[in-house]
Formats: structure tokens, C-alpha cells, sequence
């Protein structure tokens, strides 16, 4: 019976460490990702949102929060890089491993959401590839902010303020779910200015059409 308990406590906080990560990764990476693909990749709204609707189905429910954060943990300790260590160096490993982790798995969710057009992938691979050595900083800053926000782990970052560290656990719960929903506020930003945007192909041939 005591191996059972403590089995359900190892699955219940690994369980929580992977929702926690995952949740603080597509925080972050949603909108921006949405941004990107709308405006640089030229994907259509419609095959956009399939795409951050399967990063995020495989994020919680495909294991890729977990793969990420594990991934990003062990990297940390093979170059023993701690959590109290300068900005600047963990900023620099967490866009290296970002940017390596983006090249293999963009492809991939852009293939499962629909797109077969092999530049239009290899221009959005190629941006999620920029993108996380770019964002890769920010990327793992907010993981690790979110983290304590929710109380799964101190945050002990140099950057981080103390301010956000003193306050008590209902406020941070608060702060966390802020920041789910201004994610999505963003996200539906995006696509709502995406739509916005004038149809060039369609005024093109409607130019044509009226000088014929």
C-alpha cells in the first residue's frame, strides 16, 4: 500500500510539473508563433490556428511540455548552468536549445495541421528556428517565472524581481492565470488584425476584370 501511495505522488507531481511547463511554454510562445506564421510564413489563419492548436494538443496531452522542460533541465545540468547563474548565460544555453528544439518539431506540426506546401514549411521552420534563438531567453524566463508564480518551484533567477517573490501564493496563483489570459488576448489579436488585412490576389483580379 506504501509503494502505491508513493507511486500516485511521483505520477501526481510529475503530472503537475509537465501541465505547470507546458502551460508557461505556450504562454509565451502562442502569439507569437501565431504572429509569424499570418504575417512572414503566409499561412492562412485557418492552417495557423490548426498549427497552434496541435502545438498545444502535443504540448499537454503529446508529452512535448515535458520532452521540452526535461530537455531543457538536463541541458542545463550537463553545462552546469544553475539557477542563480548570470542572466546572460542562461539567456545564451536557453536560445541555443530552443532554436535545435524548434528546427526538429516545427516541420512536423506543420505537416500533422495540414500544410504540404514544402516552402511554406521550410520558411516557417526556418522562423521557428530564428525565433527560438531569439526568444529563447524570454522563452525560458517565463517557464521559470511561472513556475513559482503557480508555486511549483522558486524562481531564484538574478532577474527576478523580488517584489514577485515576497508576495503570497494567492496573488502569484493570480498573477499566473493573468497571464493565461493575456496570452489568449493576444493570440485572438493576431488573427482578428490577420483578417483584417486586404485580399491583394482577390483586388488584382478585380482590377483586371474592370479594365477588360
Amino acid at each position: 500500500m506504501k509503494k502505491l501511495t508513493e507511486k500516485y505522488k511521483k505520477a501526481k507531481t510529475t503530472l503537475t510539473n509537465h501541465l505547470i511547463d507546458s502551460t508557461g511554454l505556450l504562454i509565451e510562445s502562442t502569439p507569437i508563433f501565431a504572429a509569424i506564421e499570418t504575417n512572414i510564413a503566409g499561412m492562412s489563419d485557418d492552417v495557423s490556428i490548426n498549427a497552434r492548436l496541435i502545438a498545444a494538443g502535443l504540448t499537454y496531452f503529446g508529452g512535448m511540455g515535458i520532452i521540452y522542460s526535461g530537455g531543457r533541465d538536463f541541458y542545463r545540468k550537463t553545462f552546469n548552468i544553475t539557477a542563480k547563474a548570470k542572466e546572460g548565460v542562461q539567456g545564451l544555453n536557453d536560445a541555443v536549445y530552443t532554436g535545435l528544439f524548434n528546427l526538429v518539431g516545427s516541420p512536423i506540426i506543420y505537416l500533422i495541421s495540414g500544410s504540404r506546401d514544402i516552402g511554406e514549411i521550410a520558411i516557417g521552420t526556418a522562423s521557428a528556428t530564428a525565433l527560438g534563438l531569439v526568444n529563447g531567453a524570454p522563452m525560458g524566463y517565463v517557464v521559470d517565472a511561472f513556475r513559482d508564480l503557480t508555486g511549483l518551484k522558486e524562481c531564484e533567477r538574478p532577474a527576478y524581481p523580488n517584489l514577485l517573490k515576497r508576495q503570497s501564493p494567492k496573488i502569484k496563483k493570480g498573477l499566473a492565470t493573468l497571464l493565461v489570459a493575456g496570452s489568449i488576448a493576444l493570440t485572438i489579436g493576431v488573427y482578428t488584425l490577420s483578417q483584417d488585412k486586404p485580399n491583394l490576389d482577390y483586388q488584382q483580379t478585380t482590377q483586371q476584370i474592370i479594365k477588360k
